[in-house]
């Protein structure tokens, strides 16, 4: 890491690890880095940031302290890694699925101040293209606190299961649930949303591990 004129250290354009950040009390910075602004790569990030929000159905509520906490970690650990590109399509994702669930802006209630959050929700009624547009302008414009901080309150609400009701692609238990892939019909079975390489070619196919650091084939 470098540093500026008064010693301060100074984020890399590629990105920050989750420990150097800490120690610059900072939040870790996205991965900038043009050169990993690639087809595979957006598809490799958007699943697992996918994945990560998943979590969030392991809780039968979801508040900041619970789900909210556990999808945090895990976001903030792939924040490095992830490039901007990949964050524009999760906020978008996340806003289509809680619009889906007939759900508006007062979700956030009770999360505190979140003001990314609170303008992609605004963009639900919004074109596509309009909204991916407002996402990267958020990303490049907000503090970077505030966009982490956006994207994992998104996740998180945007996978709240509700109890009482059965998901279409079958039942939820835990972190994942049984179905099918949307995209190649293949069995998602124990291998979670995001498990099928359709998603994430990075996943491993017995378990469905998204980075493949699995030990399936040791």
């Amino acid at each position: 890491m470098t540093t500026g004129r008064s010693g301060e250290p100074v984020p890399a354009a590629t990105g920050q690890t989750h420990v150097q950040a800490l120690a610059a009390a900072r939040p870790p910075q996205l991965n900038r880095d043009p050169a990993a602004a690639t087809s595979a790569m957006l598809t490799m990030d958007f699943a697992q940031l996918m994945a990560a929000g998943a979590k969030a159905r392991a809780f039968p509520t979801v508040y900041p302290g619970g789900a909210g906490a556990v999808v945090r970690d895990a976001v903030t650990l792939l924040w490095p890694q992830v490039t901007p590109a990949a964050v524009a399509d999760v906020l978008c994702a996340c806003v289509d699925m809680i619009a889906s669930q007939g759900k508006s802006a007062d979700i956030l209630d009770g999360w505190g101040s979140c003001p990314v959050a609170a303008a992609m929700l605004r963009t639900a009624t919004w074109t596509a293209d309009g909204r991916y547009a407002a996402a990267r302008t958020l990303i490049d414009t907000e503090r970077e606190a505030d966009v982490l901080q956006g994207t994992w309150v998104l996740l998180a609400l945007a996978h709240h299961r509700d109890p009482d009701a059965e998901d279409d692609a079958g039942d939820m238990t835990g972190d994942w649930y049984d179905g099918t892939c949307g995209e190649c019909g293949g069995d998602l079975q124990g291998k979670g949303t995001y498990g099928c390489g359709c998603w994430n070619p990075m996943a491993c196919d017995e378990c469905g591990d998204p980075d493949g650091s699995c030990d399936c084939w040791i």
